[in-house]
């Protein structure tokens, strides 16, 4: 069994953006030689996510809208108390409102490797879900399998 793991950089430019990155997940299959087995995507900041949908542009103007809607911009979260709250960093944001969308939708997806290619449905694109941009970010990657 191989073991392959990977980072992705990505710089984002909006506070709310989705960036497909199915293509950077395939490449990190095919650069660790793997035919069958599991890729994991891993999101390691607490304001961002990593989800599968698909890829229109007007379905992404719904998920936003829907999203924001859930979790509006302009109530209150006791995240934003800086005043409150201990251990503030000096160039902290407020983004109560990114917090509470990446725990909505999670941090992880796992996808079947067969063959060497990571199998998605037709109408399906592995998404990075930004939620507190424009920033420096990353996904982590491990791929296992033969």
């Amino acid at each position: 069994m191989k073991i392959h793991s990977q980072t992705i950089s990505l710089e984002t430019k909006k506070q709310f953006e989705l960036v497909d990155v199915t293509s950077y997940i395939q490449n990190a299959v095919t650069d660790a030689g793997i035919k069958e087995g599991m890729v994991t995507i891993f999101c390691p900041h607490t304001t961002a996510s990593v989800r599968l949908n698909h890829n229109e542009p007007l379905l992404i103007q719904d998920i936003m809208k829907t999203l924001y809607r859930l979790v509006p911009l302009d109530i209150s979260y006791s995240h934003d108390l800086f005043e409150v709250r201990q251990n503030v960093a000096p160039n902290e944001r407020s983004n109560g409102h990114a917090h509470v969308k990446a725990f909505l939708l999670g941090s992880s997806e796992s996808l079947i490797v067969e063959k060497g290619r990571i199998v998605t449905g037709p109408m399906q694109s592995l998404f990075f879900v930004e939620l507190d941009g424009g920033r420096e970010r990353e996904l982590k990657v491990k791929v296992i399998g033969e």
